[in-house]
């Protein structure tokens, strides 16, 4: 991958994923026992319902654009770091 970005977007979009899976699996227990105890003695629908948000894999990654700056705000780099991070070229 050529950016960061890109990884990052792909492990957020296997989290969703897995939220919706979930999500989706605890619709379906209600649809099926209700609000009857689930097997192993959990609280069914209401114990599967809470783990979509408690189990999140990537959390810091779906927070991630709470801390991210327009571009036009970002201050200059120096050169001599521009040059260091490959961020140079002949215009």
């Amino acid at each position: 991958m050529k950016r960061p970005i890109r990884l990052l977007t792909t492990l957020v979009g296997i989290d969703e994923n897995l939220s919706l899976w979930r999500y989706r699996h605890a619709l379906m227990v209600h649809r099926m026992i209700g609000a009857k105890i689930g097997t192993g003695g959990s609280s069914g629908q209401d114990y599967l319902r809470r783990t979509v948000e408690a189990h999140r894999v990537f959390l810091d990654s779906f927070n991630l654009s709470t801390y991210l700056i327009p571009r036009s705000m970002l201050p200059a780099l120096p050169a001599e770091v521009r040059e260091q991070l490959g961020f140079r070229w002949n215009a």
